[in-house]
């Protein structure tokens, strides 16, 4: 589920670094999952298929518990932060690789990376 800046908005201005977060999850589950369609029109790329789905539904998974907001369980928090910052990087190599021959996976690969530093920093804040 992808909020509108509205939505966001109404966090507040404290929770300037969880927007960021917020931002990057949602870009970075869109831009995976139209990787994998581009992906899935060549053929022969089957893991890295699997690490942009897992990246792109952990990625969602971790934007809807962040965007909850505070009064959440932090170790579930952390848990789902860890996870995402997992599958962002092992998506991101692997669609890195790719990245010099199809667009779609150097896209996926720079909105991975650009996810995973966004959900470390503020997994260092808290």
């Amino acid at each position: 589920m992808t909020h509108t800046p509205e939505d966001l908005a109404s966090i507040g201005d404290t929770a300037a670094p969880e927007r960021v977060v917020l931002d990057a999850l949602a870009e970075c589950e869109q831009v995976s999952t139209a990787c994998t369609v581009a992906m899935a029109a060549i053929g022969g790329m089957a893991g890295e298929i699997r690490r942009a789905l897992d990246c792109a539904d952990v990625c969602a998974a971790a934007h809807r518990v962040l965007a909850r907001g505070e009064g959440g369980d932090p170790v579930t928090l952390t848990g789902v932060l860890d996870a995402a910052v997992q599958a962002c990087d092992a998506s991101a190599a692997a669609c890195g690789a790719h990245a010099d021959h199809h667009e779609h996976c150097r896209r996926h690969a720079e909105s991975a990376s650009a996810c995973a530093d966004a959900v470390r920093a503020l997994r260092a804040t808290l």
